[in-house]
């Protein structure tokens, strides 16, 4: 396979179980991934990288360079950089990765196809990042209804007119709405006591 046959760009998720799935970006490029902990089945990264037979997962962990970069995240003290999962069905099992090792893994695989796993990561985070931002918003979309379960009827909705000061809007009023504690209201006395608001 050439690299000019890798033309899919949207990753596909792909369920296995609750715990895993395959993640695939191209024809070729398809892991696997440990969703509870964002780690990838290394063996899955060889193999997509058209890795020799003789570049094993143990091969790799034998190099300088890896004894290099595990200590180096010692340091950083990040969460486990990998584990050995031999507990589970043959095509899952094997020894699972850190995200912040694929790429080496990859480059040492076969650089040719390890741009692509760096794609992958780079559009996987950017879904991610921007699924973290729609709940996010969400969120703050929810913040001004959310009140504390059991304390409903201690809040109260108040809507109040508002004059527009622009000669082309005096036929407009702008229309606030206010969710208050019944102890906060004194908050809005000014508006409590004109005859411009409503109450729900």
């Amino acid at each position: 396979m050439t690299t000019s046959e890798n033309t899919t760009t949207a990753i596909v998720h792909e369920y296995i179980n609750e715990e895993y799935e395959y993640i695939q970006y191209n024809k070729q490029l398809r892991l696997i991934r440990s969703v509870k902990d964002d780690m990838y089945q290394m063996q899955s990264i060889l193999t997509a990288c058209f890795a020799p037979e003789n570049k094993t997962p143990n091969e790799w962990f034998e190099l300088n360079s890896t004894h290099e970069l595990l200590s180096e995240f010692e340091h950083v003290e990040l969460k486990k950089m990998y584990q050995d999962r031999q507990n589970l069905p043959s095509h899952l099992k094997g020894i699972y990765v850190h995200k912040f090792l694929v790429s080496s893994i990859a480059m040492w695989a076969w650089p040719r196809y390890a741009i692509y796993i760096l794609m992958l990561l780079d559009e996987l985070c950017t879904k991610q990042r921007e699924d973290m931002m729609k709940e996010d918003k969400s969120i703050q979309k929810r913040i001004p209804r959310s009140v504390p379960k059991g304390k409903e009827k201690s809040y109260k909705y108040m809507i109040y007119t508002e004059e527009l000061e622009k000669e082309e809007d005096k036929d407009m009023v702008m229309l606030h709405l206010v969710r208050r504690n019944n102890k906060s209201f004194y908050d809005l006395a000014k508006i409590y006591k004109s005859d411009r608001n409503w109450f729900y």
